[in-house]
Formats: C-alpha cells, sequence, structure tokens
C-alpha cells in the first residue's frame, strides 16, 4: 500500500472519529504555538486573547460576561486570567457607577504596549504555519470547520 492510500485510509471505523481527534490535535498543536508566542511577554494565549478583546473595546472595557461571549475556548477561567493581567498592571477592573455590582475590564498603557511587541511574535507565529498548509488549504479547513459548528452554511 502506498503512502498516500495509507494516509486516505481511516485508521478508525467511523470517518468522523478520526477528523474529531485530527482537529482536536490540531487545535491543541496551534493553542501550544499561541502560548510560545506570548511566553516571551509573559502572558499566554488566554491571557492574549482577553487583552485583544479588550482593545478593540477601549476605553469602555468590557464585563466578564462580555468577554465570556467573545471566546472560543469557553472553559478558560476568564476571572482568574483577568486577575492575572491585573496583578501585571496589563489590565485594570472599573466599577460602574450605576451598578457598583458590575465591573469591566479594561486594557492599560502597559497592556497596549504588550500587544504591540507580541504582534510580531505571532505574526512569525504564523509564517512558520504557513510553511506546512498553504492559503487555499486554510481556506479549505476554514470551509470544512464552518460545515461542523454552523450545519446551515452546507
Amino acid at each position: 500500500m502506498s503512502d498516500k492510500e495509507q494516509s486516505t485510509q481511516s485508521r478508525y471505523r467511523f470517518p468522523a472519529l478520526e477528523a474529531i481527534l485530527d482537529i482536536s490535535m490540531a487545535a491543541e498543536f496551534l493553542r501550544q504555538q499561541v502560548d510560545k508566542a506570548c511566553s516571551p511577554l509573559g502572558i499566554n494565549g488566554g491571557q492574549y486573547t482577553i487583552l485583544r478583546l479588550l482593545k478593540r473595546a477601549y476605553p469602555e472595557g468590557m464585563s466578564r460576561t462580555e468577554i465570556v461571549k467573545h471566546l472560543i475556548e469557553k472553559t478558560t477561567d476568564v476571572t482568574r486570567q483577568i486577575d492575572g493581567l491585573e496583578q501585571k498592571g496589563l489590565a485594570e477592573r472599573i466599577r460602574v457607577q450605576e451598578d457598583r455590582r458590575l465591573s469591566l475590564a479594561r486594557i492599560t498603557e502597559s497592556g497596549m504596549e504588550v500587544m504591540e511587541r507580541v504582534e510580531p511574535l505571532f505574526m512569525a507565529m504564523l509564517s512558520e504555519i504557513s510553511k506546512s498548509i498553504t492559503e487555499d488549504e486554510c481556506k479549505e479547513v476554514s470551509i470544512l470547520c464552518k460545515k461542523i459548528y454552523t450545519p446551515d452554511s452546507k
């Protein structure tokens, strides 16, 4: 059996199971790459994502609930991640005058600087990944993944 035949032959009885496992392995690999790109600046991928959201919401900030709505990984402990960003001086919590129970997270000037410095590291990571998958393949993967999580998009 040739390498091509072997690579197209499913290791599992259900091709959907193989696809799920491969997507999960690819997602974990990419999470690790994002963490690696962010680590020189003392943040992890989850914190990077929150800072990116806060940067877009600047200067108003976002509530924890709003942040969670925009996250891909809903399991991330947002409160703990914001605490870490606050301890590093990259984000701050501000109280809403109309409702003292509500606080908003807002990126600080230091947080903005970190986002500027992480950009080239992030772009280098994307460039490295682009060496193993073409732009057309990226588009194809994107289309296939969207078919999984938005079944009406077929």
